[in-house]
């Protein structure tokens, strides 16, 4: 979990580079995504959570979306059991976004 400085992206220069975030675009960017999203979801804030992988911006989690995918979450449900379902989303999706931009370049 870190936040590269724009120096980073100004030194790989137009190699591709992507982040997965676990909320969905637009969403709950930045540290603590999970969280944030399972709080508002239980308190009805939101209808949908999920996870991208976007491409790096210099904006935190605004970069241009590769793969998005909505996960199923449940009221009342543990934080814990939520997060179990968005980790096997979230690996499926590394992949595929991987396989997507390397197809890309």
């Amino acid at each position: 979990m870190h936040v590269f400085g724009e120096g980073f992206l100004d030194a790989v220069g137009s190699t591709p580079v992507i982040n997965l975030h676990p909320a969905l675009p637009g969403a709950f960017d930045g540290m603590h995504a999970i969280e944030r999203s399972y709080e508002a979801f239980q308190k009805g804030e939101v209808d949908r959570v999920g996870a991208m992988v976007h491409r790096v911006v210099k904006e935190v989690d605004r970069g241009e979306s590769v793969v998005v995918r909505e996960v199923e979450i449940k009221k009342g449900e543990p934080l814990a059991a939520y997060e179990e379902r968005l980790h096997r989303e979230e690996w499926e999706i590394t992949v595929e976004a991987t396989r997507k931009v390397l197809d890309g370049v």
